[in-house]
């Protein structure tokens, strides 16, 4: 066997193999998950399908630990604590984005050829259970924590849009907006919900999409 052919087999074994394994991997990861105490009420309070802007498919649909959250963090002992001060029970987030993920090696490849120009789109719903109305409400009026390392990232304010919290994120590459992200959020009850329409470039994403879909949320969960 030659070298060219060893070689052409073993790049059609990663092409194929890695994206079958990081699903499997990804599957496996996400039925256990499902099953934490708790998700499957905020999972079913989630978006549909036939609610979502065209073209948008599933990427994930995940529990959210405080336990998580803390082994991320660069001090997880004292972000556990304040998880746990801050009133926090259990998480549920699932994103949905275009073009449809194929695993990260394949996305990386497709990133730098058919889909370098093509705009990319992503909304993601957080649903976060608290033990009271009050832990909620104190969640929703945080302030958001930046990287430091992050100088060409900006938050913004925004003014209240049909009684929902706004927040605009936006990344700039040379001192040109390349990405931008509007979140809003709001708190029903217990529960602190969260919405992000990202997009790049940065008018890929319509704000109204966003705010219907957290409209929508936010009617199931009063």
């Amino acid at each position: 066997m030659s070298t060219e052919l060893l070689i052409g087999i073993l790049i059609l074994l990663l092409v194929v193999g890695v994206p079958m394994v990081q699903a499997i991997v990804r599957s496996l990861q996400r039925r256990r998950s499902l099953g934490v105490d708790g998700v499957s009420e905020l999972r079913d309070l989630g978006l549909q399908r036939d609610e979502l802007p065209r073209g948008l498919s599933l990427q994930s649909a995940e529990a959210v630990t405080s336990e998580e959250l803390a082994l991320a963090d660069d001090n997880p002992e004292a972000t556990i604590a304040q998880l746990d001060e801050s009133g926090r029970v259990i998480g549920y987030r699932e994103s949905f984005r275009d073009p449809r993920s194929m695993g990260e090696f394949l996305d990386w490849v497709c990133g730098q050829t058919v889909y370098h120009n093509r705009a990319h789109r992503r909304i993601e719903l957080e649903l976060t259970r608290y033990e009271s109305d009050e832990h909620a409400s104190q969640a929703l009026a945080e302030k958001p924590r930046l990287d430091p390392s992050e100088s060409e990232v900006s938050v913004d304010e925004l003014d209240e849009r049909g009684g929902l919290m706004a927040r605009e994120w936006r990344r700039s590459e040379n001192g040109a907006d390349v990405q931008r992200m509007l979140e809003l959020r709001w708190a029903s009850g217990d529960v602190l919900g969260v919405i992000r329409g990202d997009s790049e470039p940065a008018g890929a994403l319509d704000d109204s999409e966003v705010e219907r879909l957290a409209s929508l949320v936010r009617s199931r969960l009063t």
